[in-house]
């Protein structure tokens, strides 16, 4: 077939103006703050344990259909729909460990309560409630593992973020050759 490549599988002028995926980009944050809400309430015993898991089941399921349903209603460009939906998939892997780990800590706080650890070495600074800066740091911070607080460097390594950055862009722009060059023509002979 050639060279297949153009340039309207990346960018096209659909892409400039795809504003209604920035804007589900821009309210996907709603979500893990919505979560934050959950686990307050749940926290302070004003909703009941089942409750605050069916939320953490609305909201983590909502935050994938949410955007597939943008992309599909804007028939958006190839790379803009990849960009959401790649977004709102690491924001639900992050809110799956969120509402797991803050369950943990509520049964562990439970059974502190009771007096059931006596004797047991548990650092109280973990099983403290999420907080808003705890839950900020969590959604930016390149790890899908929520923690209450994390060991921290003094210092951040330049050379290793620009080595990760530049492999991401490789490796996407090799996926899009892939994709463009060999996929694509497949698909659109079998139609």
């Amino acid at each position: 077939y050639g060279l297949l490549i153009r340039a309207g599988f990346w960018f096209s002028a659909r892409s400039l103006g795809d504003w209604p995926l920035l804007m589900c980009c821009l309210t996907l944050p709603i979500f893990p703050l919505a979560a934050l809400m959950d686990e307050k309430l749940s926290q302070r015993k004003l909703i009941d344990e089942n409750v605050s898991i069916l939320i953490h089941i609305i909201i983590t399921t909502s935050v994938i259909v949410y955007p597939v349903v943008v992309i599909l209603k804007c028939e958006s460009a190839v790379l803009s729909g990849f960009v959401l939906m790649f977004i709102a998939s690491i924001t639900w892997l992050k809110l799956v460990s969120f509402a797991h780990t803050n369950y943990d800590i509520r049964v562990l706080s439970k059974s502190i309560e009771k007096g059931a650890s006596h004797g047991s070495s548990i650092d109280e600074d973990n099983i403290k409630g999420p907080t808003i800066k705890s839950l900020v740091y969590f959604m930016l911070a390149p790890t899908l593992c929520y923690q209450p607080s994390y060991p921290r460097t003094s210092f951040i390594r330049k050379g290793w973020v620009i080595r990760q950055l530049i492999k991401c862009l490789v490796f996407t722009g090799l996926m899009g050759f892939i994709i463009e060059q060999y996929i694509n023509p497949i698909v659109q002979n079998s139609k």
